[in-house]
């Protein structure tokens, strides 16, 4: 088998807004995304929505007349030359892509393929930054209704206006329920301690990216001033290596990785940071909502949660639809046993909605 082509189908589609804390520009009522289709001579096809900032004609000069299935030898190439910003911008969907197509020549899905440690696992809601207390509690009650039996906010980023949220949704959902907060690296140190400090005396269960990413000797001293564990690393580029990085610094207690986030390596990357995780006895903590999170969580031993986005599906395109938007009466998730990613697109929609193709 021989990767032939390379097409991408840029996507535009009407969603509702996304607020994720003060200082951050909302997410406009367009969604946009982009599948990637890697096309071989057998016409097996591998996809992924993970496609972007990358230069068609350099992928395809790496690409083409290759094994698809020689994932490691490509995924070595291609990181090895992240010189190249463009490369930079495709490794996390190329390498999905060809995971997505392994599955389907294996007739196995991908979490399987990965390691398979379970088929299922619970889930959190994740919220984004609501109006008002009441509104956290009434999305609350909703979620709980569905299955979810823990919540992850996402605030305003104000430090005492945050307090109080993390207050009364405690006493909202009582001391049984697991919480997290993620301050998307809003806070300087002695605000991110304050909080750190209420968090931990609301036994919240997780404090997600409190300070600048890219600071890891504040993370370090935020980490040794606080118990409750801080879960960074979700936004740094630089995958396994990175996350070492983190580690032996000190930064944080959980790595955040994400197999579409930018410059962490798809799949591949993925769990080579969460086998540096176990090494050192850490969660592996997989950020975001779509369908390759899910299979990756699924398929590590160290990994407790699945992130679902309230509303489920809200970030991906829904003309593909998915097993990341079922959650369970138990409160769980878990992908499909069909072939790869086990999606199904809805190919009218994807026309409908392609604004551009590049190939």
């Amino acid at each position: 088998m021989k990767i032939t082509g390379l097409k991408v189908h840029v996507l535009e589609w009407e969603r509702g807004p996304v607020i994720w804390r003060d200082g951050l520009m909302p997410g406009g009522t367009k969604g946009r995304d982009a599948l990637l289709r890697i096309q071989t001579d057998e016409g097996v096809e591998g996809h992924s929505t993970a496609w972007r900032d990358a230069n068609m004609e350099e992928m395809k000069w790496k690409l083409i007349g290759r094994d698809p299935l020689r994932i490691e030898e490509i995924w070595q190439d291609l990181w090895r030359n992240l010189r190249s910003h463009s490369i930079g911008g495709a490794i996390d969907a190329v390498d999905i892509a060809l995971w997505d197509l392994m599955g389907k020549v294996t007739g196995q899905p991908v979490y399987r393929l990965l390691g398979g440690a379970r088929q299922r696992l619970p889930a959190y809601a994740s919220t984004q930054a609501l109006g008002s207390i009441p509104a956290f509690l009434g999305l609350a009650d909703e979620v709980f209704r569905r299955g979810y039996r823990a919540i992850k906010l996402h605030a305003w980023g104000r430090v005492q206006d945050d307090a109080k949220l993390f207050r009364a949704l405690r006493k909202h959902v009582g001391d049984d329920v697991v919480l997290m907060y993620d301050a998307s690296t809003g806070f300087i140190f002695e605000d991110a301690l304050y909080l750190g400090r209420v968090l931990e005396e609301l036994n919240y269960y997780w404090y997600e990216e409190p300070m600048d990413h890219l600071n890891l000797t504040a993370l370090a001293r935020l980490a040794n001033a606080l118990t409750i564990p801080l879960a960074v690393h979700e936004v740094s580029p630089g995958g396994p290596f990175s996350a070492l990085d983190h580690i032996l610094a000190g930064a944080g207690d959980i790595m955040l990785t994400d197999p579409i986030m930018k410059m962490h390596g798809g799949f591949t990357g993925v769990m080579k940071t969460a086998h540096i995780c176990e090494a050192f006895g850490m969660q592996c903590a997989i950020h975001g909502s779509q369908i390759p999170m899910l299979h990756v969580a699924c398929a590590i031993a160290n990994c407790r949660y699945f992130e679902s986005l309230i509303p489920e599906g809200f970030p991906a395109p829904p003309g593909i639809h998915t097993a990341a938007t079922e959650i369970a009466k138990d409160g769980t998730f878990g992908p499909w046993e069909k072939p790869g990613l086990g999606n199904e697109v809805d190919w009218k929609w994807i026309e409908a909605h392609t604004v551009r193709t590049i190939e």
